[in-house]
């Protein structure tokens, strides 16, 4: 939220002459220089910045009547800065060349997105004028003597390219009654509140003063167009003031005083600071070579730069006299130190995040081919279970290698089909995890049932196979293990104790389609098996789920229990062919899926492999940059033979680390932007359960003592790498 103080009169109180003037970046180099300037011209000012380098650079300036200061990020710049304005200057920027290197989407969404923001808000508002600070930088290098403004630009690096790109964005904004302007400005240089060693001037004088030499890369050849600040101050306060006087849409000016080699510079530094040595180095040719010709800004506006570089160089070399120039000050008023600084401090603690688009826990990568199927199935006029249903579930059928698969509404509606058709009913338990989503036990709890939890295994958040035996009793009816996060179970154990005792298996493979247990894919072993389509899963049909089972007589019922329990679906009884007869052999639920959804199945089902593979490469990368933070580990692989569907990607921070610390981990990275889930805090800690259920914590430590220590990592197929090493950027900031 952005912190302002100070008032502006209200436009229609102000002198004729008296502008109602934003300045973005009014903290900075040049900012802090043009503010004051257009104080004494008359003008209300808006002065809007971060203020990394501290709120001193307008301190001369604060308690004036005529100054407002408004501490707010220009990427969320509120239209309530800007009401009322009559001109808009944009000085706000990561700059310069090294700067703009640091990362280069965080250049191009303050340089380029920010402004473009800031130009359209302002043109909304009545703004009369925008004046853009560009940079002569994006010449890069040219053969002419002097570029004028319509020279060819060739931008060399990210500062540059976001110059080019934030000029010609601001460029198309112009029209009629709103003027677009954007400098080009020279080097700057010379002595400003916020002050910089960081430009060719200035930090060869504060070297000459303070180490005695002076620096030439290569042959120093390399001309510079070069701007003293106040000049480049003086010039936006002409503009402002003499508004007759701008372009009548949209112009590009040159501003610079002269144009030199940097040897030429050096020498005339050399000659201010006699003690110091002029000094030749071996890191070669600087690329950077141009020289602009800014004679058409003093053609059409009458704005001519007066100031030289022996100005600049007298002045930092005076502030040295007068105690101010000191290499503590040159390390403090460093841009790039202070920038890399605010990149690694927590966004929490006011620091730069790690993304400003949001990166989701997860997201459906829906295309074109779905599309057409569901407009397709809506024109059809079939919209409830139908063709389309019947065909998908016979790929899925066939994709995982089972007799029958019955599509539902959800896993939640193929889990308690299942249950109710091995029988589980009134006074029957069930075993099962934990370390779920409330829907594995809340079905068994419809049916009234009573869930028995086992704990899990520490590495997987699977049920503890070694521990599920113990947990049989006479009333014990079915087994119901979950393959938490894509990876199977060991389901070879949890087959041979439910047949000793003559229980059921029915696996919740919500997190599992398409994973594979011994060579075989989880639901081909004739279990009834439940599979999820949520959009957050492998693969989506927006809502719904499917039951894949081996047994003839057992679908035949959970197909009647997801349609009320009567003997045909809609389509058996509405189409051209149907009967309109139909008959009630049970009570059954209303989990059918609809065509509209299969629709999205059908073209899912394909693209599903391809999906995991790309979740595995994602995964691999997580689990390389996880080794390098300590304290933060990823589920292990229980056998590596078995396909992992890479559901989702788990870490546990270290046993003992209080739930808060994990909390507080979850909300650094949602400021980060970057999404996080918690999968799960365990279903007996709940407080249905808990209040319900006589089994204690201490039963179950294992899952008790991860609940407060898991989160998940954003993945699905859309990231790119990028993606995660934001994700990893993020957690190092944590750690660090």
């Amino acid at each position: 939220m952005a912190a302002s103080w100070g008032s502006a009169p209200d436009r229609t109180t102000a002198h004729p002459l008296r502008r109602r003037v934003v300045v973005t970046g009014a903290g900075g180099y040049l900012g802090s220089v043009l503010v004051p300037k257009l104080l004494a011209a008359g003008h209300h000012v808006t002065a809007v910045d971060t203020f990394y380098f501290g709120r001193k650079t307008l301190e001369g300036s604060e308690d004036h009547p005529r100054l407002r200061v408004v501490v707010e990020d220009v990427r969320g710049l509120s239209p309530e800065v800007v009401h009322g304005i009559d001109t808009a200057i944009c000085l706000a920027a990561l700059s310069n060349d090294p700067a703009g290197d640091i990362d280069e989407s965080w250049t191009e969404s303050i340089n380029v997105d920010a402004t473009v923001h800031f130009a359209r808000i302002a043109k909304e508002a009545g703004a009369r004028a925008f004046l853009f600070a560009s940079s002569c930088s994006v010449y890069g290098a040219g053969e002419e003597r002097s570029l004028r403004e319509d020279a060819e630009v060739r931008p060399l690096t990210a500062y540059a390219r976001s110059k080019v790109a934030a000029e010609r964005a601001v460029a198309a904004e112009s029209g009629p009654g709103f003027t677009t302007v954007s400098l080009r400005m020279g080097t700057l240089f010379g002595t400003s509140p916020r002050m910089r060693y960081d430009l060719m001037v200035n930090a060869m004088t504060a070297s000459a003063v303070l180490h005695k030499e002076v620096g030439v890369d290569g042959d120093g050849q390399q001309r510079r167009p070069l701007l003293h600040v106040a000049d480049a101050a003086d010039a936006y306060v002409r503009l402002v003031t003499d508004a007759e006087r701008l372009p009548k849409a949209s112009a590009v000016y040159n501003l610079v005083s002269i144009n030199a080699s940097v040897r030429d510079v050096a020498e005339e530094v050399v000659a201010a600071v006699p003690e110091a040595d002029l000094a030749t180095t071996a890191k070669g040719l600087d690329a950077r070579d141009y020289a602009a010709d800014s004679s058409a800004i003093g053609r059409d506006t009458g704005i001519a730069p007066r100031r030289k570089p022996a100005d600049g160089i007298r002045e930092v070399r005076d502030s040295a006299v007068a105690g101010r120039l000191t290499p503590e000050e040159v390390e403090s008023a460093n841009t790039v130190r202070t920038l890399l600084t605010q990149a690694r401090k927590p966004a929490l603690h006011g620091g730069e995040p790690v993304r400003r688009d949001f990166l989701p826990l997860a997201k459906a990568d829906i295309g074109p081919e779905e599309e057409a199927e569901v407009l397709d199935t809506l024109r059809s006029g079939w919209l409830t279970t139908g063709p389309k249903t019947a065909r998908f579930e016979s790929m899925v059928a066939e994709y995982v290698g089972s007799r029958h698969a019955i599509a539902t509404n959800s896993c939640t509606g193929a889990l308690h089909v299942a249950l109710a058709a091995v029988g589980v009913t009134t006074g029957d338990e069930v075993i099962t995890t934990p370390v779920s989503w409330p829907s594995t036990s809340n079905v068994i709890w419809h049916l009234g049932a009573r869930p028995v939890f086992v704990d899990v295994e520490p590495g997987t958040l699977n049920i503890d196979a070694s521990l599920v035996e113990k947990a049989v009793t006479p009333r014990t009816k079915a087994i119901v293990p979950v393959h938490m996060a894509g990876q199977a179970c060991d389901m070879e154990a949890l087959e041979s104790i439910a047949a000793r005792h003559g229980l059921a298996v029915v696996e919740d493979a919500a997190h599992a389609i398409g994973a594979t247990y011994r060579g075989s894919r989880i639901g081909s072993r004739g279990n009834p098996t439940a599979f999820s389509f949520y959009p957050t899963k492998n693969m989506t049909t927006a809502e719904g789920g499917m039951l894949v089972l081996d047994d003839d007589a057992l679908a035949r019922t959970a197909r009647m229990l997801t349609l009320h329990g009567i003997s045909s679906d809609a389509w058996k009884r509405d189409s051209a062919t149907g009967s309109p007869h139909w008959h009630l052999h049970m009570p059954g639920f209303k989990y059918n899926m609809t065509d509209v959804q299969a629709a999205l199945g059908l073209h899912q089902l394909p693209k599903l492999d391809g999906y995991i593979d790309r979740r595995q490469h994602l995964s691999a990368l997580y689990t390389e940059g996880l080794a390098g933070i300590d304290g933060l580990t990823p589920l292990r692989t229980a056998r590596p033979q078995d396909r992992h569907a890479r559901h989702l990607f788990v870490v546990a921070l270290a046993e003992g680390t209080p739930e808060s610390d994990r909390d507080r981990l979850l909300a650094h990275l949602r400021s980060e932007g970057i999404g996080a889930g918690v999968h799960f805090r365990a279903t007996h800690l709940q407080p249905f359960y808990r209040e319900t259920l006589d089994q204690a914590c201490r039963d179950l430590p294992v899952a008790t003592s991860l609940s407060g220590r898991i989160l998940s990592l954003p993945l699905f197929p859309l990231m790119n790498d990028r993606d995660v090493d934001d994700v990893l950027d993020a957690l190092r900031k944590a750690w660090a």
